[in-house]
């Protein structure tokens, strides 16, 4: 059994995208539907007050985020906000950068995940609640999607092999780890290593390169 993703970014001048994080609003739960479009027309807002207003192309239509994420963070949405790299870079609004992660809460303010050490902080919170194997595992695969966003840049794809998911018992905590490697756009992986207990440990790293782009 593979986990994927593929993010597919169609580029254009100053053309901002909102990514779908994994699949669109499950159509048999209206209650997701509606999450989704409340948590886009969020996003709408804060780019439009970050961009002083300034007239902003139509964002594709918002999917919710894969299901280790979903089931971690049921009351949160996550979106990719990725501004064109190729062929010329366009520069974004201050403090945004090429590639941002950003949640929607509940409350319906959006919080950009600026960089991996916020992103181990989001995560903390969840190894508190770890109670058995099951549980590490998918804190593990949602720490490894949303870490992919601080390594793409529209056009790799990751995949995280079954094979490469490890969660062990040791006396009264759990150590898992996980990798996802580039399968297409480039080379490369990021792993992920997680430890609960007292005090708990976010270990991210990565490297990836692409392939030749389009320029």
């Amino acid at each position: 059994m593979l986990f994927t993703n593929i993010t597919a970014v169609t580029l254009g001048v100053a053309l901002i995208v909102l990514s779908a994080m994994q699949t669109e609003p499950d159509v048999t739960d209206p209650k997701a539907g509606i999450a989704a479009d409340k948590s886009r027309d969020a996003v709408d807002a804060w780019l439009k007050a970050l961009t002083k207003g300034k007239p902003l192309p139509a964002p594709p239509k918002i999917a919710v985020v894969d299901e280790a994420v979903r089931s971690l963070f049921p009351d949160n949405q996550f979106y990719t906000v990725q501004f064109m790299r190729y062929p010329r870079a366009v520069k974004p609004p201050v403090p945004l950068k090429l590639e941002n992660l950003v949640q929607v809460r509940s409350d319906g303010s959006v919080d950009r995940i600026e960089s991996l050490d916020a992103l181990k902080k989001l995560f903390e919170k969840k190894l508190a609640d770890v109670r058995d194997e099951g549980q590490a595992r998918l804190v593990l695969l949602a720490c490894l999607r949303l870490a992919e966003e601080f390594y793409q840049d529209g056009y790799y794809t990751f995949t995280v092999p079954e094979h490469a998911v490890s969660v062990v018992r040791r006396d009264s905590h759990f150590i898992a780890s996980g990798k996802a490697v580039v399968t297409k756009g480039g080379q490369g992986e990021i792993t992920v290593t997680l430890t609960t207990g007292a005090p708990s440990k976010i270990a991210i790293d990565g490297k990836v390169r692409p392939d030749v782009r389009l320029r």
